[in-house]
């Protein structure tokens, strides 16, 4: 059915004149006439009854008006939720983060989001950052918030965080007394670690330190899940390298120390894509984080400075 034919016979229906109704639609009478008898013609009905001097809806009109309305009025919202679509106002786009991300950035990043577009939806899941870029290669994830373990062509990506690694242990460990812990002073602990495939990150960062000083942890425990290591560290289990960002967030009775005797490596957490996908709303979150990065940055400073 075509448009302009049923958009005819609603302003005509509206206004039971065909001459204000032709000024109405930009059109000349006769072409209205056209368009109306075409409709009635495609229908196998008449919708209006004519004579000289007036112009009502017939019967059949009148039951095809609110029809007609509704198609109009459905036409149009399509269309404009088809535009909000191209300006990235609407859809749906997935965001995996790694278990640290929660600390740091994720919360302030997907609140700014949802307020910038309050009717796209946003499903987020919980991945290491192998697991984000195999999800990002098969196209199961639009962003990931991960450890940058991997460079390739089909992938762009930007530094959202750099913060230094700090030392986590029990409140009434004998190392706690200090300020800063010596990394020679480590050489003895027991450590948690997550498994050797999930840890790849942290191992790329402390491996050669190590090696370096001659340490290779005592490993008395594999944890994969960032809030039961805490709990484990803070039962006094063994010791763990987390980001600054962990130790903003302790309810665990841990206490997190600074690593002297080193150039101490530092947690990256980059946002990550696909290259080449015209995706607007990809391009949308990416422009929220590194806006929500760069506020969370200066207002660090500004506490230093303080």
């Amino acid at each position: 059915m075509d448009q302009k034919n049923l958009m005819s016979f609603v302003v005509l229906a509206e206004e039971l004149q065909f001459s204000r109704a032709a000024i109405r639609l930009h059109i000349t009478q006769s072409a209205l006439s056209q368009q109306i008898a075409r409709l009635e013609k495609e229908l196998g009905v008449v919708l209006f009854e004519r004579t000289k001097r007036s112009v009502r809806l017939s019967e059949c009109g009148h039951v095809f008006l609110p029809e007609a309305q509704k198609v109009i009025a459905d036409m149009a919202k399509a269309a404009e939720t088809a535009r909000r679509a191209a300006r990235g106002q609407v859809g749906k786009i997935a965001v995996a983060y790694v278990d640290a991300a929660p600390f740091s950035l994720l919360s302030p990043v997907v609140m700014q989001f949802r307020k910038s577009f309050p009717d796209v939806e946003m499903v987020l899941h919980e991945m290491t950052s192998a697991e984000q870029f195999d999800a990002l290669q098969n196209d199961r994830i639009d962003i990931g918030l991960l450890r940058p373990i991997y460079e390739v062509e089909w992938m762009r990506s930007l530094t959202l965080l750099q913060e230094p690694y700090v030392v986590a242990m029990h409140k009434e460990h004998e190392l706690a007394a200090q300020n800063e812990v010596h990394i020679r002073a480590l050489i003895q602990e027991k450590f948690l670690f997550t498994s050797k495939e999930k840890a790849k990150y942290i191992y790329s960062n402390w491996d050669a330190i190590f090696a370096r000083h001659g340490m290779s942890p005592i490993v008395v425990q594999e944890v994969n899940q960032l809030h039961a290591m805490l709990s484990l560290v803070g039962a006094g289990m063994g010791m763990a390298f987390l980001p600054l960002s962990v130790a903003q967030n302790n309810n665990h009775g841990v206490v997190y120390r600074p690593i002297m005797g080193i150039d101490s490596p530092h947690a990256l957490l980059n946002v990550a894509w696909r290259d080449g996908r015209n995706n607007t709303l990809v391009s949308h979150f990416v422009h929220t984080a590194r806006q929500v990065s760069a506020r969370v940055k200066r207002e660090k400073e500004l506490l230093t400075a303080r």
